[in-house]
Protein backbone atom coordinates (compact mmCIF):
# COMPACT_ATOMS: atom_id res chain seq x y z
CA UNK A 1 0.00 0.00 0.00
CA UNK A 2 1.37 3.39 -1.00
CA UNK A 3 1.77 6.39 1.24
CA UNK A 4 -1.14 8.04 -0.53
CA UNK A 5 -3.37 5.09 0.29
CA UNK A 6 -2.27 5.14 3.92
CA UNK A 7 -2.95 8.84 4.14
CA UNK A 8 -6.42 8.41 2.66
CA UNK A 9 -7.11 5.52 5.04
CA UNK A 10 -6.02 7.56 8.08
CA UNK A 11 -8.09 10.51 6.94
CA UNK A 12 -11.12 8.25 6.50
CA UNK A 13 -10.61 6.87 10.00
CA UNK A 14 -10.29 10.35 11.50
CA UNK A 15 -13.36 11.54 9.63
CA UNK A 16 -15.31 8.54 10.87
CA UNK A 17 -14.27 9.15 14.50
CA UNK A 18 -15.02 12.84 14.17
CA UNK A 19 -18.44 12.05 12.74
CA UNK A 20 -19.23 9.72 15.64
CA UNK A 21 -18.11 12.37 18.13
CA UNK A 22 -20.33 14.94 16.46
CA UNK A 23 -23.23 12.52 16.42
CA UNK A 24 -22.73 11.69 20.12
CA UNK A 25 -22.34 15.36 20.99
CA UNK A 26 -25.61 16.15 19.27
CA UNK A 27 -27.38 13.64 21.59
CA UNK A 28 -25.97 15.13 24.85
CA UNK A 29 -28.43 18.03 25.10
CA UNK A 30 -31.31 15.66 24.45
CA UNK A 31 -30.06 13.31 27.17
CA UNK A 32 -29.84 16.18 29.60
CA UNK A 33 -33.38 17.22 28.70
CA UNK A 34 -34.65 13.65 29.16
CA UNK A 35 -32.89 13.34 32.52
CA UNK A 36 -34.31 16.69 33.60
CA UNK A 37 -37.81 15.60 32.61
CA UNK A 38 -37.46 12.34 34.55
CA UNK A 39 -36.11 14.18 37.61
CA UNK A 40 -38.85 16.78 37.52
CA UNK A 41 -41.46 14.04 37.06
CA UNK A 42 -40.20 12.08 40.06
CA UNK A 43 -39.97 15.26 42.15
CA UNK A 44 -43.52 16.30 41.24
CA UNK A 45 -44.74 12.78 42.04
CA UNK A 46 -43.22 13.06 45.51
CA UNK A 47 -44.78 16.47 45.98
CA UNK A 48 -48.16 15.15 44.88
CA UNK A 49 -47.89 12.18 47.24
CA UNK A 50 -46.95 14.43 50.16
CA UNK A 51 -49.80 16.77 49.28
CA UNK A 52 -52.29 13.91 49.14
CA UNK A 53 -51.02 12.59 52.47
CA UNK A 54 -51.41 16.02 54.04
CA UNK A 55 -54.94 16.29 52.64
CA UNK A 56 -55.77 12.86 54.04
CA UNK A 57 -54.30 13.75 57.42
CA UNK A 58 -56.24 17.00 57.37
CA UNK A 59 -59.50 15.17 56.70
CA UNK A 60 -58.77 12.65 59.46
CA UNK A 61 -57.86 15.49 61.81
CA UNK A 62 -61.13 17.35 61.21
CA UNK A 63 -63.22 14.18 61.59
CA UNK A 64 -61.58 13.40 64.92
CA UNK A 65 -61.99 16.98 66.14
CA UNK A 66 -65.70 16.85 65.30
CA UNK A 67 -66.09 13.44 66.95
CA UNK A 68 -64.24 14.59 70.06
CA UNK A 69 -66.52 17.61 70.38
CA UNK A 70 -69.62 15.41 70.20
CA UNK A 71 -68.22 12.89 72.68
CA UNK A 72 -67.08 15.53 75.18
CA UNK A 73 -70.47 17.24 74.96
CA UNK A 74 -72.03 13.87 75.85
CA UNK A 75 -69.69 13.60 78.85
CA UNK A 76 -70.88 16.98 80.17
CA UNK A 77 -74.51 15.93 79.72
CA UNK A 78 -73.83 12.72 81.63
CA UNK A 79 -72.13 14.57 84.49
CA UNK A 80 -74.95 17.11 84.71
CA UNK A 81 -77.92 14.78 84.36
CA UNK A 82 -77.42 11.04 84.73
CA UNK A 83 -74.75 11.17 87.40
CA UNK A 84 -75.42 14.69 88.62
CA UNK A 85 -78.96 14.07 89.88
CA UNK A 86 -77.96 11.10 92.04
CA UNK A 87 -74.89 12.91 93.28
CA UNK A 88 -77.08 15.79 94.52
CA UNK A 89 -78.85 13.38 96.88
CA UNK A 90 -75.54 12.30 98.38
CA UNK A 91 -74.24 15.86 98.63
CA UNK A 92 -77.38 16.83 100.52
CA UNK A 93 -76.85 13.85 102.87
CA UNK A 94 -73.21 14.82 103.44
CA UNK A 95 -74.34 18.33 104.35
CA UNK A 96 -76.82 16.91 106.89
CA UNK A 97 -74.06 14.78 108.40
CA UNK A 98 -71.83 17.87 108.64
CA UNK A 99 -74.59 19.68 110.55
CA UNK A 100 -74.68 16.90 113.12
CA UNK A 101 -77.90 15.24 111.97
CA UNK A 102 -78.34 11.49 111.38
CA UNK A 103 -79.76 11.15 107.88
CA UNK A 104 -80.29 7.82 106.18
CA UNK A 105 -77.78 7.19 103.41
CA UNK A 106 -79.75 7.25 100.12
CA UNK A 107 -79.87 4.01 98.14
CA UNK A 108 -78.67 5.74 95.00
CA UNK A 109 -75.62 4.27 93.25
CA UNK A 110 -73.68 6.47 90.88
CA UNK A 111 -73.39 5.57 87.22
CA UNK A 112 -70.37 5.94 85.00
CA UNK A 113 -71.40 5.72 81.36
CA UNK A 114 -68.57 7.60 79.66
CA UNK A 115 -67.46 5.36 76.82
CA UNK A 116 -64.46 7.27 75.48
CA UNK A 117 -64.86 5.43 72.17
CA UNK A 118 -63.39 8.20 70.02
CA UNK A 119 -60.32 8.52 72.20
CA UNK A 120 -59.83 4.75 72.19
CA UNK A 121 -60.28 4.56 68.42
CA UNK A 122 -57.73 7.30 67.87
CA UNK A 123 -55.17 5.42 69.98
CA UNK A 124 -55.89 2.02 68.45
CA UNK A 125 -55.64 3.22 64.86
CA UNK A 126 -52.66 5.46 65.59
CA UNK A 127 -54.46 8.39 64.06
CA UNK A 128 -53.06 10.64 66.78
CA UNK A 129 -50.17 11.12 64.35
CA UNK A 130 -52.55 13.34 62.40
CA UNK A 131 -53.58 15.42 65.39
CA UNK A 132 -52.10 18.45 67.04
CA UNK A 133 -49.59 17.41 69.74
CA UNK A 134 -50.95 19.80 72.36
CA UNK A 135 -54.45 18.53 71.67
CA UNK A 136 -53.31 14.95 72.16
CA UNK A 137 -51.68 15.81 75.49
CA UNK A 138 -54.80 17.63 76.73
CA UNK A 139 -57.09 14.76 75.75
CA UNK A 140 -54.81 12.17 77.33
CA UNK A 141 -54.77 14.12 80.60
CA UNK A 142 -58.53 14.54 80.46
CA UNK A 143 -58.98 10.81 79.90
CA UNK A 144 -56.85 10.12 82.99
CA UNK A 145 -59.17 12.25 85.13
CA UNK A 146 -62.19 10.43 83.69
CA UNK A 147 -60.57 7.08 84.49
CA UNK A 148 -59.95 8.29 88.04
CA UNK A 149 -63.63 9.26 88.29
CA UNK A 150 -64.65 5.81 87.07
CA UNK A 151 -62.51 4.09 89.72
CA UNK A 152 -63.92 6.25 92.51
CA UNK A 153 -67.49 5.60 91.41
CA UNK A 154 -66.87 1.84 91.29
CA UNK A 155 -65.37 1.95 94.78
CA UNK A 156 -68.26 4.08 96.03
CA UNK A 157 -70.90 1.71 94.67
CA UNK A 158 -69.19 -1.35 96.16
CA UNK A 159 -68.96 0.22 99.60
CA UNK A 160 -72.50 1.59 99.35
CA UNK A 161 -73.92 -1.93 98.99
CA UNK A 162 -72.42 -2.96 102.34
CA UNK A 163 -73.47 0.28 104.02
CA UNK A 164 -77.08 -0.01 102.85
CA UNK A 165 -77.20 -3.61 104.02
CA UNK A 166 -76.10 -2.54 107.50
CA UNK A 167 -78.49 0.41 107.50
CA UNK A 168 -81.39 -1.82 106.53
CA UNK A 169 -80.83 -4.06 109.55
CA UNK A 170 -80.15 -1.17 111.94
CA UNK A 171 -81.25 2.41 111.19
CA UNK A 172 -78.75 3.79 113.73
CA UNK A 173 -75.86 1.64 112.49
CA UNK A 174 -73.81 4.44 111.01
CA UNK A 175 -73.66 6.95 113.89
CA UNK A 176 -72.35 7.11 117.44
CA UNK A 177 -74.25 8.51 120.41
CA UNK A 178 -73.08 12.03 119.52
CA UNK A 179 -74.62 11.79 116.04
CA UNK A 180 -71.21 11.55 114.40
CA UNK A 181 -70.60 9.19 111.52
CA UNK A 182 -68.65 6.11 112.64
CA UNK A 183 -65.08 5.74 111.38
CA UNK A 184 -66.09 2.62 109.43
CA UNK A 185 -68.24 4.83 107.24
CA UNK A 186 -66.00 7.87 107.00
CA UNK A 187 -65.33 6.93 103.38
CA UNK A 188 -68.85 8.04 102.48
CA UNK A 189 -68.55 11.85 102.72
CA UNK A 190 -64.96 11.75 101.48
CA UNK A 191 -65.80 9.81 98.32
CA UNK A 192 -68.91 11.87 97.66
CA UNK A 193 -66.91 15.10 97.79
CA UNK A 194 -64.01 13.65 95.78
CA UNK A 195 -66.40 12.53 93.04
CA UNK A 196 -68.14 15.90 93.07
CA UNK A 197 -64.82 17.78 92.77
CA UNK A 198 -63.74 15.54 89.88
CA UNK A 199 -67.06 16.11 88.16
CA UNK A 200 -66.67 19.87 88.43
CA UNK A 201 -63.06 19.78 87.24
CA UNK A 202 -63.78 17.55 84.22
CA UNK A 203 -66.90 19.51 83.28
CA UNK A 204 -65.15 22.90 83.48
CA UNK A 205 -62.11 21.70 81.59
CA UNK A 206 -64.28 20.35 78.79
CA UNK A 207 -66.48 23.43 78.47
CA UNK A 208 -63.83 26.11 79.03
CA UNK A 209 -60.82 24.53 77.36
CA UNK A 210 -61.19 21.27 75.43
CA UNK A 211 -64.24 22.04 73.27
CA UNK A 212 -63.24 25.67 72.45
CA UNK A 213 -59.72 24.50 71.50
CA UNK A 214 -61.10 21.74 69.29
CA UNK A 215 -63.50 24.16 67.62
CA UNK A 216 -60.66 26.54 66.88
CA UNK A 217 -58.44 23.77 65.50
CA UNK A 218 -61.26 22.42 63.33
CA UNK A 219 -61.82 25.85 61.76
CA UNK A 220 -58.13 26.71 61.32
Amino acid sequence: MSDTDNTNSDRWTIDRITSKIRTASSHVPRLFVELAVVFIGVYLAFLLTDYQEELEKGEIRIKFYESFIVELSTVVEHLDVEEGENLLWHLSTVEEIRKGNRPNIPARPLYYSISGLVLTAAFDSRNFESLNTDTVNDLVQLSLYMESLKQRINTFNSLLVSLLSEQKSDVDCCYDTQHKLLDDYSWYPKLVLDIYDLNIYIRDRILNSAIPDLQELKES
